[in-house]
């Protein structure tokens, strides 16, 4: 049985999973099992091996995870907008909760630039992403890039969306009811309406 105390082997190619099994005298069906939290074997075994690849700096190639779990665990965010008051929060809140549930997100700026965007999605579709969260600067428009008919879910979040698509925006006209309603069983009747400027959809709330 390999000994802790022997050497680090040194490795002129990426530590495999073949390697993590011979240090540690077993066969790589259970080196496998053991790394993934599968199989059957004694809780000491399982120990060993998973030190073992601690010690040699195995890391497990994530393609072929992905391809057998059919899952790559990674979320493209898209956005216009990465300072924000508004987005940067919103963005801070979508990468928290992802990598809190093992999940990993590539952020990406579009800008205003369609070609920069397209390119981005492009990546995104090459790295096997499980899905695109987009946001922007503004509800009532579109991030430069078309989302539609992607071989992946698409969320939309304060920024324009697609027809029938999964979309979290502020009920600005639902918000601007509740006020009035409230000032009026205040018994207020002179409402001042500070707004801004015309283009924004919100100002026609």
């Amino acid at each position: 049985m390999p000994s802790d105390d022997l050497p680090v082997p040194v490795f002129s190619k990426p530590v495999t999973l073949r390697d993590v099994a011979a240090q540690a005298g077993v066969s790589v069906a259970t080196a496998s099992k053991a790394l993934n939290s599968q199989g059957r074997m004694t809780a000491e075994t399982r120990e060993r091996i998973r030190e073992t690849a601690r010690r040699l700096g195995f890391r497990p190639n994530s393609l072929a995870q992905s391809l057998l779990r059919r899952r790559s665990f990674t979320v493209g965010l898209l956005t216009n907008d990465t300072y924000g008051r508004f987005s940067l929060p919103l963005m801070s809140g979508i990468s928290d909760a992802l990598v809190d549930n093992g999940v990993s997100v590539f952020l990406c700026n579009v800008e205003e630039d369609p070609r920069l965007g397209q390119m981005h999605v492009d990546a995104m579709l090459d790295k096997r992403v499980d899905g695109i969260i987009a946001t922007g600067k503004r509800i009532d428009r579109h991030l430069p890039v078309d989302l539609s008919n992607l071989r992946v879910p698409v969320i939309y979040a304060f920024t324009q969306p697609d027809p029938d698509a999964v979309a979290f925006v502020s009920d600005d006209v639902g918000g601007a009811r509740l006020a009035v309603e409230h000032f009026c069983r205040l018994g207020r009747k002179r409402i001042a309406h500070v707004t801004g400027p015309a283009s924004f959809a919100v100002v026609h709330a």
